[in-house]
């Protein structure tokens, strides 16, 4: 696998992916990080490079052309909304043209002119991180939530009320807290401690009830060295 950095606004963080699956979004990031820094110009990605890229395993060609679809059909639905001082509103889609060609084995895409801003001109304000480790984390909770962390890095600081965060991570509206809990923050400590250490989450109580009014989280991104940081942590999930 290559590899490769993706980097973006941080306001593509806004935008929750509802019903991209995780190799959906592998396959996203994967053309976002080419994407970055080529303008409006047409980007044209080989199906064996955009395969390297992305991790993705499965050789049928048919079965690619088929995820590649759904990714685009997906995309469609990340709009962003504009809305000017006199109340004029545009909402625009961040790819204008995929073509895909199963025969000749390649896939065509250009950037929203009105959003060519997102994936170039970072010089404040983005997210950045690896590919490869993007690619590696099973959990479609997972990789939301290691683009947040990516975003705030410098502080290793994150707070998200509830309402939010379920809206961000697009989590069912049916989960308690106790699905949440074991569905979606359990997967997250579990596999984001690979990359953060120390990495804790802590639920934050209403002022009234007993509800979870938000989350926060601390962490600090591991060296690539891997070298391990040995600090005491207390498991806020079991409170």
């Amino acid at each position: 696998m290559q590899e490769l950095t993706v980097k973006y606004k941080n306001e593509l963080n806004t935008i929750p992916m509802r019903k991209f699956n995780t190799k959906e979004m592998d396959l996203f990031f994967s053309i976002c990080a080419k994407m970055k820094n080529k303008s409006v110009s047409v980007v044209k990605f080989d199906f064996e490079e955009l395969k390297d890229l992305s991790d993705y395993k499965m050789t049928a060609t048919k079965h690619f052309v088929k995820d590649l679809e759904g990714v685009y059909d997906k995309m469609l639905d990340l709009k962003y909304r504009f809305e000017d001082d006199e109340g004029v509103i545009d909402k625009f889609v961040l790819f204008t043209k995929f073509r895909i060609n199963p025969k000749q084995q390649y896939v065509e895409i250009s950037v929203q002119p009105e959003l060519e801003y997102i994936l170039n001109e970072l010089s404040s304000e983005f997210t950045q991180f690896e590919l490869k480790e993007f690619t590696s984390l099973s959990s479609s909770y997972s990789k939301s939530m290691y683009r947040l962390l990516k975003q705030f890095k410098s502080s290793g600081y994150y707070t998200v009320k509830m309402d939010d965060f379920r809206e961000l991570l697009d989590i069912p509206r049916s989960y308690r807290m106790t699905h949440i809990t074991q569905k979606v923050l359990h997967p997250i400590k579990k596999e984001l401690s690979q990359y953060f250490e120390p990495f804790e989450i802590k639920k934050i109580k209403a002022k009234k009830g007993n509800r979870i009014d938000r989350l926060e989280f601390f962490f600090h991104e591991k060296e690539h060295d891997n070298t391990k940081i040995s600090v005491p942590m207390h498991n806020w999930l079991e409170d």
